[in-house]
């Protein structure tokens, strides 16, 4: 059952019938092999991302965003015209402030239906965290888009935030709850989410969380060559499979064990 109000489930639909599924390759198994209560991490890939996945994931989420684009009509006009389509889209300013004129009071609408959790890079956090931790004990799951788009967004990427490291560890500090982590790609080109297999927290919980953020930053980029560069005849059949009917595709993940420097330890943006 969506945890998403009747009305934007209702325009969901109708949306779907101009949006095509995405093809899906779970390195998991099954749909049923995916945690319900998880935190799953995505790219971007623009704005494609974050439409597709409420448009067609097959879990009850709650995701996280910029809290600018949670705010005011001005917060959201001004951080859409100036770092989104500018500084990341690289549009023309004057073309950016009329773009968003017409798009921002449509992404109001969606981002209210979506309920994004807002984040913050101050101590505003601990509310981002407190919602999160409401949501994961109800059995929904966390989006969190981790993806450094600073300068644009890259099909390969350049950083991992590591907020779902904290996300995860204060998680266990508080339930004794050890979360699965799965890393996602998803291609706009080719119209394909990868699925990665989930690596559960107590696997890098003494381990520094940038370090671990870069390593899921380097699967996902291997996700990426592996997967979509390549797409070669083999991974295009097994990928021709819609969400909410995983094929049985086996993979490997292997976070390197280091010891974890204590003066970093609770270092994360």
């Amino acid at each position: 059952m969506s945890n998403r109000k009747p009305f934007f489930r209702f325009c969901k639909s109708i949306v779907k019938i101009f949006k095509r599924k995405p093809n899906v390759l779970n390195l998991n198994g099954s749909m049923e092999d995916l945690d319900d209560c998880a935190v799953y991490l995505s790219n971007h890939s623009g704005a494609s991302g974050p439409f597709t996945h409420e448009m067609y994931f097959p879990k009850d989420f709650r995701a996280w965003g910029t809290h600018e684009m949670c705010g005011t009509l001005k917060e959201r006009y001004n951080y859409f015209s100036n770092i989104y389509l500018h500084q990341k889209k690289h549009i023309n300013k004057f073309l950016a402030k009329i773009i968003a004129v017409i798009v921002v009071p449509i992404l109001h609408l969606f981002y209210k239906g979506m309920q994004i959790i807002p984040t913050y890079t101050d101590s505003r956090l601990r509310g981002t965290l407190s919602e999160s931790f409401a949501e994961l004990q109800k059995g929904i799951s966390i989006l969190i888009y981790p993806e450094d788009s600073a300068d644009g967004y890259h099909d390969e990427l350049t950083g991992y935030f590591a907020g779902f490291v904290l996300l995860c560890r204060q998680y266990y500090k508080k339930y004794g709850i050890s979360l699965n982590i799965y890393n996602m790609y998803y291609s706009r080109k080719k119209n394909l989410v990868v699925i990665d297999k989930a690596v559960n927290f107590l696997d890098i919980k003494d381990r520094n969380e940038k370090e671990v953020a870069n390593e899921f930053k380097d699967r996902a980029n291997e996700l990426y060559h592996t997967y979509i560069l390549k797409n070669n005849k083999e991974n295009t059949i097994e990928s021709v499979q819609s969400i909410g009917n995983f094929n049985e595709v086996q993979s490997d993940i292997k976070l390197s064990v280091d010891e974890m420097n204590e003066e970093d330890k609770a270092n994360c943006q």
